[in-house]
């Protein structure tokens, strides 16, 4: 029996041409995986995939929401949570079972991420935060203050810490990386240069639409609630919130804007 499990939400114009095509790459996998579709009260019946089991929400989640519901019905010690519109590269599934299985410490591993066009990495994660890695608690707490690695797409977890940290925030943005700050706290993250995620861009994602000051402070403020009552995160990153909501503040509203003013500029 595969001891993976891979969790697709989908719903809209994501359940038609862009499912059947990713789920396709999951199923070419050389590894066997569970893989677990969560109809998230999609308009259109999703399509039916051979060997693909099924759950549908009576009603339109929240998209952590929908990887709750996945969660709920993983028997696996390890999960992954895929996007409906992603493609998985070869041999990648195969790669972050192994790893995470080498150190019982791990709690995640991540491979890259690369564009649909043209096949470059993307700018997320930062390429430094690998070499953090080696540091767990500041690597965490620095998490906690800018999102550093993804808990979606080709990043493996472990099952009981998902569900212990309290899986995903219930939102549409920001709810990964809440998720992220608990898994950090709670064990090693391994994070691989290796490309294992092809991130396609077929439409406005939602994560597009909420990246204003005012969202990107939401999910920050969403963060350090999760940190307050996760008894996984240690008394002294709680007791460090004031702290970190400013330096929160200061990185989203400040740095991030300039960040990305840099990267414009460098582009063109």
């Amino acid at each position: 029996m595969p001891d993976v499990s891979i969790v697709v939400p989908a719903w809209g114009a994501y359940a038609g041409p862009p499912l059947r095509e990713a789920i396709a790459t999951l199923l070419e996998q050389d590894l066997p995986a569970r893989i677990l579709i969560v109809d998230n009260a999609s308009d259109e019946p999703l399509p039916e995939f051979e060997g693909v089991d099924v759950v549908r929400s009576p009603h339109r989640l929240t998209v952590g929401a929908a990887r709750n519901l996945g969660l709920e019905r993983v028997m696996t010690p390890y999960v992954l949570f895929w996007d409906a519109d992603d493609l998985m590269l070869p041999g990648t599934l195969r790669f972050l079972r192994e790893r995470i299985g080498s150190d019982a410490r791990l709690v995640a591993v991540a491979a890259a991420i690369v564009e649909d066009e043209p096949r470059l990495r993307h700018r997320w994660p930062p390429r430094w935060s690998s070499r953090l890695t080696r540091l767990p608690r500041l690597f965490a707490f620095c998490h906690a203050t800018w999102a550093l690695f993804p808990t979606t797409g080709a990043t493996i977890l472990r099952t009981a810490a998902v569900r212990g940290s309290g899986g995903y925030a219930d939102a549409d943005s920001g709810e990964d990386w809440v998720l992220g700050v608990s898994l950090a706290f709670r064990g090693r993250v391994e994070l691989h240069e290796r490309p294992g995620r092809v991130y396609r861009r077929l439409g406005e994602s939602l994560w597009e639409r909420r990246r204003s000051p005012g969202d990107l402070l939401a999910h920050a403020a969403a963060v350090r609630r999760r940190m307050c009552r996760d008894p996984g995160v240690p008394g002294w990153a709680r007791a460090a919130v004031p702290v970190l909501a400013a330096l929160q503040a200061i990185v989203l509203v400040a740095l991030g804007p300039l960040a990305r003013a840099v990267r414009r500029a460098g582009a063109s």
